[in-house]
């Protein structure tokens, strides 16, 4: 089991709140990066050259792996890769394709982004057919700087309602795609299926030939509670996910063999929201990642 997790840790949440200062990133890369726990770092995007240097420097002295989410990027201005309008769609592609050279900069081997809003019933045949294309192009452009391409499908009814959702659609787009492009793969974040209404077990089963990385993210289900939505919330009650659960996810998970050749990289997704003492969330994160993970040892022997 040991062998096949790879801690992750995904710094424009966990630090949330001092995410975007100048060289925390890197520092984080650096200093965390050089302890031995975590071997998988997930960055956000827009870093300055001096930034990227230190992230490359410490990825090669750490033997790391570095993945960027480009999700600010398209946040920030409006952009979205499953438009309808297709010269909307064409900018987002072009915007990205562009930022993958700054990315190798940083070392980064895996870039990631999310599917664009749910432009509702009429219209989801369209979205999901130019999120295809956008993905074809994108995996095409990164498979010149060796790049990996991972998307993660999120709820549609509840919260965030993208386009993409359910596992059981997200599986045959992407497996489409690898039909073209080998470098593609799906994020698996348990609070989007849990809020999606699917049996978390049922669809590792579905997405275990394309996904490459799975995210703990905790979710109320009860639509009456104030906490309902996807808030990347603390893992334990009230929400779903406990550190028994998320064991027996790791479970399936090498039981599946998911990523089982190369590793999964797992995170814990909980949003920082301490200014002061921002590193007391990566502390509780990693006692969760790493009791779920004894947890699983103890069964197996």
């Amino acid at each position: 089991m040991s062998k096949q997790i790879i801690p992750s840790l995904l710094v424009t949440e966990v630090f949330f709140p001092v995410k975007d200062e100048k060289g925390f990133a890197a520092g984080v890369v650096e200093n965390l990066g050089s302890q031995g726990f975590y071997r998988s770092f997930e960055i956000g995007y827009g870093y300055d050259q001096e930034d990227r240097k230190r992230i490359l420097r410490a990825k090669e002295q750490n033997n790391l792996s570095i993945l960027q989410w480009l999700t600010f990027l398209t946040y920030q201005t409006d952009l979205n890769v499953s438009a309808l309008d297709t010269s909307l769609r064409e900018k987002t592609v072009k915007q990205i394709k562009e930022s993958l050279y700054l990315a190798a900069e940083c070392g980064v081997s895996t870039v990631a982004f999310v599917p664009g809003p749910d432009p509702g019933v009429q219209f989801r045949k369209q979205g999901l057919e130019a999120f295809y294309e956008s993905l074809c192009e994108i995996c095409e452009e990164a498979s010149t700087f060796n790049m990996h391409v991972s998307i993660e499908a999120m709820d549609r009814e509840v919260h965030k309602k993208r386009v993409l959702g359910l596992t059981s659609e997200a599986v045959p787009i992407i497996s489409k795609v690898k039909e073209k492009y080998s470098n593609v793969g799906l994020v698996f974040d348990t609070a989007h299926a849990a809020l999606n209404g699917e049996d978390i077990f049922t669809s590792l089963e579905l997405a275990k030939t394309i996904m490459d990385r799975l995210h703990f993210a905790n979710v109320v289900l009860d639509p009456e509670s104030h906490l309902y939505g996807d808030n990347h919330m603390l893992i334990g009650e009230p929400g779903f996910l406990t550190i028994e659960k998320m064991s027996r996810i790791l479970q399936k998970a090498d039981e599946l063999g998911i990523q089982a050749e190369k590793g999964l990289p797992v995170a814990v997704e909980v949003q920082g929201r301490d200014k002061n003492d921002y590193f007391a969330n990566e502390r509780t994160i990693r006692v969760a990642l790493e009791s779920a993970m004894n947890l699983v040892k103890k069964q197996l022997n």
